[in-house]
């Protein structure tokens, strides 16, 4: 568990040598530019949903956006300057390596989107915007997709170059927000051939649409606790899953 940890905690350092904090000065700047440009032009109850839909978007678009930034190179540079055979001779398994990898990047993500959430709170408090009751709740849907991106990563960064690791996250991370559409497009003008193929799809990717809680924070709408729980679990089972997969590609791979 100490090596796990010594991990995590070289890689967050790392994270934080890219100068993710500077995504920070970006997502302020687009609050500022939404509670002071753009909600005056609004009317009504409108003004605050425009600070809140805006705040939200930007937790998740930034944070997929650092993760993708981060993680791509997060295996393969340490596999092409051997820094990853120094790492592995000492006490630590491969899943630990893996592990403390994880733990690091996602740790990085909890701090950024941390001070993001505490940026967003004080700009819908500058433009009156109310703060609904599935605001938070969808902020951690928002964390639990991003976790997921970054397994998505790794398990790519396992096996491949650091271009081709981010091309591949990002179309998974496109492919989960429509496999939904595609499938139901397929079941209504495709094929029985179109419909294998994108059932297949729907039920192999993630579904990262279940993560979005947004339109309820924004429009105050009602949601249950199973809204969140239910794909909170999915995205822990399916992250776990993707590390899973990470690990037994990465442990038979060798290293000179």
């Amino acid at each position: 568990m100490r090596k796990i940890l010594s991990v995590a905690v070289n890689t967050f350092r790392e994270s934080v040598r890219e100068k993710i904090l500077y995504l920070v000065i970006l997502y302020a700047i687009a609050l500022m530019i939404s509670v002071f440009i753009l909600s005056p032009l609004s009317v009504g109850a409108a003004k605050g949903k425009l600070v809140t839909d805006i705040g939200l978007a930007g937790i998740s678009i930034f944070g997929i956006f650092t993760a993708i930034i981060v993680g791509s190179n997060l295996v393969h540079k340490e596999v092409d300057n051997k820094a990853v055979l120094m790492v592995l001779t000492r006490p630590i398994s491969r899943a630990g390596y893996l592990a403390g990898k994880f733990a690091g990047v996602l740790l990085s993500l909890l701090v950024l989107s941390g001070i993001m959430t505490a940026v967003l709170v004080f700009m819908m408090l500058v433009g009156r915007a109310p703060m609904h009751p599935a605001l938070f709740p969808a902020i951690a849907l928002s964390i639990v997709e991003i976790g997921l991106i970054i397994a998505v990563m790794i398990f790519f960064s396992t096996f491949t170059t650091p271009l081709l690791t981010s091309f591949f996250t990002v179309c998974i991370f496109v492919a989960g927000h429509l496999s939904g559409d595609l499938r139901t497009f397929a079941q209504k003008f495709g094929g029985r051939a179109m419909n294998y193929v994108m059932d297949f799809l729907y039920f192999t990717l993630p579904n990262l649409k279940v993560f979005n809680l947004r339109h309820e924070a924004v429009h105050d709408l009602r949601f249950t606790a199973s809204e969140v729980l239910r794909p909170a679990a999915y995205g822990i089972v399916y992250t776990a899953a993707m590390l899973y997969f990470a690990w037994l590609v990465f442990r038979n791979r060798e290293f000179s």
